[in-house]
């Protein structure tokens, strides 16, 4: 995962050297967000389909006749530093975190999302999750809950399933 991290700083590296635009033009041309090559230098991980997007821009770019210039501004993205002057427990913890980092990511789902994509009504949630009968929400801050995308998902497909299973034997 690493040597993809390195050969994407590389590409957007060069890109900007070679075109001379800012930072924070390339990244709200290329994916939306003019911040994102600082939050890449302070640690961000970069999905795959970010990944993508950027890339795509800059293959976009370089077909247009007349883009490439000398650059004015010189900036290097600096991505994680080389294998040899990172200690062992560095090493470790970039294993620890790149695996963390592989699962899809997380999102929560606040009450009005849990009710559009469930089609039950918000106190028959509350009610269910008392019961036990439905996933439970995660803290989080102060009084603020939320669902865990994936198990609201998976709940959903465990009701069609039983749905679909009890309908077919009936049939029978």
């Amino acid at each position: 995962m690493e040597t993809l991290e390195r050969y994407f700083n590389a590409r957007i590296g060069a890109f900007l050297d070679r075109t001379g635009m800012p930072p924070t033009t390339f990244g709200m041309k290329a994916v939306g967000d003019p911040n994102l090559l600082r939050q890449i230098e302070s640690g961000r991980s970069v999905t795959l389909r970010l990944a993508d997007q950027a890339l795509a821009f800059i293959s976009e770019y370089d077909k247009e006749p007349g883009t490439a210039r000398a650059p004015p501004y010189r900036r290097r993205i600096r991505g994680p530093a080389p294998e040899a002057s990172r200690t062992r427990r560095d090493r470790a913890m970039s294993e620890e975190s790149m695996e963390q980092r592989t699962g899809p990511p997380i999102r929560f789902l606040r009450m009005p999302e849990v009710v559009a994509r469930t089609g039950l009504a918000a106190s028959t949630i509350r009610d269910w999750v008392t019961a036990g009968h439905f996933p439970q929400p995660v803290s989080l801050g102060s009084r603020a809950k939320g669902w865990i995308e994936a198990e609201i998902t998976e709940w959903s497909r465990g009701r069609i399933a039983a749905s679909r299973g009890a309908a077919e034997s009936g049939a029978r």
